[in-house]
């Protein structure tokens, strides 16, 4: 039988305990220095590439759903009244995402070649990361559930309904 379907590392979530890296732009790790590299992440994943207004005040403006009110206070305090733009911060969001599978595959609890479809690369690239890189070693290990359902199919075993005649 064949292993279901693998999530892409889009579906990964962000690790709480994300690390600035070299990887940031400049305004990714300003904003770090005051919310956090987990909520400046959530942010960037959420409002990336777009201008945004931080209002004076924080129950006003998008950012509060998407950091809450605690991160959403300090982003008006640091940034009122001000638009920034955010970057898109690609590189940095994989990063973070796949951190936690490379460190279950250093652990023994995935295999390269389950972790390939899941981020999107070559075996040799993961290679290379695990075994040459000191990516996603202060992480806690994920390894991704997989969906044994595609939700494209049809399931040929699931109760018919009948009807009488």
């Amino acid at each position: 039988m064949k292993p279901g379907r693998p999530c892409t590392i889009d579906d990964l979530p962000i690790p709480r305990d994300a690390r600035v890296t070299r990887k940031w732009t400049d305004q990714m790790r300003e904003m770090a220095a005051h919310i956090g590299p987990y909520r400046t992440l959530l942010v960037i994943d959420a409002l990336g590439g777009q201008e945004v207004y931080v209002p004076a005040s924080a129950d006003r403006g998008r950012l509060a759903d998407v950091i809450g009110s605690d991160g959403a206070a300090i982003m008006s305090q640091v940034y009122a009244c001000n638009r920034i733009r955010l970057p898109v911060g690609r590189a940095a969001l994989n990063e973070a995402r796949r951190a936690g599978v490379i460190a279950a595959i250093r652990e023994g609890r995935m295999t390269i070649g389950e972790a390939v479809p899941i981020l999107g690369t070559s075996r040799s690239y993961i290679s290379q990361l695990v075994h040459h890189t000191d990516e996603g070693e202060a992480v806690e290990p994920y390894v991704p559930r997989r969906s044994r359902h595609d939700p494209r199919q049809l399931d040929m075993f699931a109760p018919q309904k009948v009807t009488p005649e």
